[in-house]
């Protein structure tokens, strides 16, 4: 779970279902982005 320790208890600002890769990305405040997909048949989720 460190992670996800960059977005604890930060807003949560925006989010695009899909997004341009068909995956999830939440925005969230300082402008930390989240994007999840599924790749393989496994969840991978990255900080951009």
């Amino acid at each position: 779970m460190e992670k996800f320790y960059p977005i604890k208890m930060l807003e949560l600002v925006k989010i695009e279902d899909p997004d341009a890769d068909g995956g999830l990305t939440l925005f969230f405040q300082e402008n930390k982005t989240l994007k999840i997909k599924i790749v393989n048949e496994k969840l991978v989720s990255e900080f951009i």
